[in-house]
Formats: C-alpha cells, structure tokens, sequence
C-alpha cells in the first residue's frame, strides 16, 4: 500500500517499507534493539504462596542468535554483489564469523537499506544504538549511505550511568547521524535547542563588541573571511549531550514515563525533529515502541508515522500517549474479515495482537515450542480460593477444537494458573465446550466469582464484548490496569 503519513503501522518495519514508494520521508529517527544481549521484559511475580516464581512478559527480544533466518539473511547479502552494504557484510562474516552479532548486523542492515532508499534527497536519518554493537554500525552506515555522508556520532549522556569497579562504566548511548545527501540536507543550526550558552568566562574574554542594539558579540577571521558571533545566541551544542536525562527512578522527568522499558525522553526526540525538519515534513520512527518520536514531530507541527512489531506498543500511543483513537493503525484487525486475513497470513502477529485485546495480558516469551502458552496477564488482587494470580491465555486462530480445550485446560493445571481464557478466531457456541470449561469451577476475587476457564472469540472482541475478568495489572508498570483503558477498536 502507498505511504500514509500522520498514522501507525503494525508488523515488521522491513515489510511496510518495502511496500512504500521511494524519497517519501523527510527524517527517520530508530531506537530498534541493540544487541545488549538482553530481553527488555517484565518480571513480575505470578503471586503464589512463597512468592518465588516470576512470569515473563515479552516487549520485544534483544537477544540474537545465528539461527535458520540469520543465515537467510546472510546469503542474501553474499550472493548479490551489487547490493548495498555487499562488502560489509561479506567481510563482518569474515571478521565475526556466525554468531549472534553477525545475524543482529544482517537484521539492521536488510532494514537500512530500506531506510536509505525512502529518504528524500535533503533527508536525514538518526540511529540510536548502544556500545555493544555502535562500532559494527557505523561501517554499515557507511557501507549503505556512504562515509562521507556521515554527519556525526552524537553521544547522548544519560546523566546515570552504571559505575563499576571494574570497569569506566558505560554512560552514554550512540546516536548515528548520516544525510542521505551531504550538504543538501535540512540541518537547522540556528534553533534554539541546538544551542546553549556560552560561559561566563568566555563572554568575558571574547564577546568584547556591541552592534548598535546593544547586542554583545565577537569577530573571527578565517581564510581571510570575519564572522560575527552573538553572545544571546549561544554556542553550537556539538556532539555531546549531557542536558537531557534519561528514565530512572530518580529522574526528574520520570513523570513522562509510560512504563516502556526503553522509552526516550521527549526533550531528547524535540532536539532531533527541530535540528533536522521543517514544519510539514515527514518523520518517521520504523521501532516505535511507545511512541516518543511521534509525539515529539505531532508537537512540532511536523507529518509523521510510526511502525512497530508489538501491537502493546500500537495501543499504547494509541491510547495512552496521544489519546487519539481516530489515527489511522494499518495492519492492526478492524474487523472480521481482517483479523481472518492476519490469522492466515501472519499467525504470530495474530496471537500477538488476539492475546493483547485481553487488557493487562501481554504475549508469551517465546512463539514456538510456547508449552500452550500465547499469553500471560497477573491479577491485581490475591483470589479468595486460589494460592495464584497467574491468568494464561491461549490463541487458535483455525477452526475449534475440543482436544485442544482440553489441552490447555490441562495446561492452567500443569502451571497453578489462577485463570485461564482460551482465544478463538469465531465465537465458540458448542454446548460439549463450555461444559468442559464449567469443569475447572469458579475462583473469587475480592467476593467476585468468575469460571477459571473462559472460552472468548475476536468475533465477540468486535461486538465489544469482553469475559468477566477481574482488574489485572499492567503488564509493563505493574500497576493495576486503568478502568478506562479500553482495547476496542
């Protein structure tokens, strides 16, 4: 489909941007992981008796591993020798070998390539990475947009970095900046938020001069040419940001957070939108997360779009950042028909998306070999008859079946589960089914009974029918889920 800006795009960011024509974007700016060799997921315990064990939520996976796609991947890029990023790649394989890193290298610089060739002619692209792979990235950018299009390596100081004893600590991020075109780009030197001020000590060594409004300023002379400098213009920023803190627990911007475990602050995005757009350009984020880069160009007056691979995150900017359920979700379920579509071809992104329309359940972990298990959700409050607060969830997106009821009926048992809400694609009227269901009895909660095991269907997600469920709590904060957050379209 043709691009569309000023809306959100669920699934992969390759595929949506291999679908879109060519110098359609203005800005790009991506914070997709980072190879930290970590998963950005929730802990939170599941609440049983001794409190020990722990259920875990996925947002998205930052470990990677030289597997069957990685490979793919690799021989794609090796057996095309004009293709961009071609030698870079074929010599990292030669220099890393199959590992982990090689196949994170081969992910971004497949998406890269994309990111270069939709970049208008004065566009300019941000890439937000972490230490353990900056180095690697960097000879991919020059690879697939040149080296001398580089326009700097901008280290962001989060004002809390982790000090060791062993170690210099790691305090900073890496944020990439190349043009698509050197010295045809957009690059607003002069704003404000480019800018700070000068020192009091250089005020009073350099800015010796006033023009006739009183203005304090200073001359230099190169090759032969004199340039004024205004003291209440400030000094350009450079490369080093140290002004802007991250998201801890004693920042004094914790107040933005929306409980994403890699959200950036808003003042960090502000500076990146206004130093390279315009107002009216377009500004695209492909790993949107929970949104900060969208909502900083919607503040600035700037089009913008963004796409991510976690339908949590879809709602969550949706819902929760922009509160605007009016902005336009491709590839995100609007009716029947559609969700049949994803549920055929894309089953994963289906059971994702289905298990998240359950509100406080998040997908499971891992989507193959998952022991029955699609998704996870914690009550917020102890049941009266259970010693749990584990709710599973299970996803079928074909036709029903009693066996596999049964199944995951045996599965709620198998895990101690609280509650249980077995997902299909239609509504499930079979009499020989919810009396299976009626099987595993009745819990309380806070003097509320509801069936342990639930039979619910997308087709009643439409007619915005949910199951009698208890309040859960949010799967990425752990607070309870708010009332008035609602899942329907």
């Amino acid at each position: 489909m043709a691009f569309t800006p000023n809306a959100l795009y669920y699934g992969d960011c390759l595929e949506w941007m291999r679908e879109w024509e060519s110098e359609c974007v203005d800005l790009i700016y991506l914070d997709p992981p980072f190879n930290s060799n970590a998963n950005y997921n929730v802990l939170f315990k599941n609440g049983d008796a001794n409190g020990s064990k722990k259920a875990q939520y996925r947002a998205f996976t930052d470990t990677w591993y030289w597997d069957a796609p990685a490979v793919e991947r690799y021989q794609a890029f090796a057996n095309a020798a004009a293709k961009p990023g071609h030698d870079c790649v074929v010599g990292l394989h030669r220099m890393l070998g199959e590992c982990g890193m090689l196949a994170y290298l081969t992910y971004m610089a497949e998406r890269l390539i994309e990111i270069r060739r939709i970049l208008k002619p004065t566009g300019s692209v941000y890439l937000h990475c972490y230490s353990t792979a900056s180095h690697a990235l960097k000879l991919l950018m020059d690879s697939i947009f040149d080296a001398k299009n580089f326009l700097g390596d901008i280290s962001w100081n989060k004002c809390n970095g982790v000090k060791t004893r062993t170690s210099w600590g790691n305090e900073n991020d890496n944020i990439l900046c190349y043009a698509k075109g050197i010295r045809k780009h957009t690059f607003n030197i002069s704003d404000p938020v480019c800018r700070k001020p000068y020192s009091e000590t250089s005020l009073s060594m350099h800015f010796r001069h006033k023009d006739e409004d009183g203005r304090l300023y200073r001359k230099r002379t190169v090759n032969r040419k004199t340039y004024l400098y205004y003291a209440d213009e400030g000094r350009f920023i450079g490369n080093l940001w140290d002004d802007i803190p991250s998201m801890t627990a004693n920042s004094p911007i914790l107040g933005e957070s929306l409980g994403y475990a890699t959200q950036k602050p808003l003042a960090l995005l502000d500076r990146i939108v206004r130093a390279s757009s315009n107002e009216g350009d377009i500004v695209l984020d492909p790993f949107c997360g929970c949104g900060t880069a969208v909502d900083a160009a919607r503040r600035l007056n700037r089009q913008w779009a963004g796409i991510d691979i976690s339908s949590f995150a879809i709602d969550l900017i949706l819902n929760v950042r922009l509160k605007d359920a009016s902005i336009p979700a491709f590839g995100i379920p609007a009716d029947m028909p559609s969700a049949r579509k994803l549920a055929k071809e894309k089953p994963f992104d289906f059971e994702s998306w289905a298990v998240t329309r359950l509100p406080g359940f998040a997908p499971n972990t891992r989507q193959v070999a998952d022991g029955g298990v699609d998704g996870r959700a914690t009550l917020n409050a102890q049941p009266d008859n259970f010693d749990s607060r584990l709710a599973l969830a299970q996803v079928k997106g074909g036709n029903f079946n009693l066996e596999g009821l049964r199944s995951f009926a045996s599965v709620l048992d198998r895990d101690n589960a609280a509650l249980g809400y077995f997902i299909s694609l239609d509504a499930v009227r079979s009499a020989a089914a919810r009396a299976e269901a009626a099987k595993r009895g009745k819990i309380r909660v806070q003097g509320l009974e509801y069936d342990r095991l639930s039979l619910w269907s997308i087709e009643e997600y439409f007619q915005k029918r949910l199951p009698p469920m208890p309040v859960m709590t949010n799967p990425y904060t752990g607070k309870p889920m708010d009332p008035n957050f609602t899942l329907f379209s």
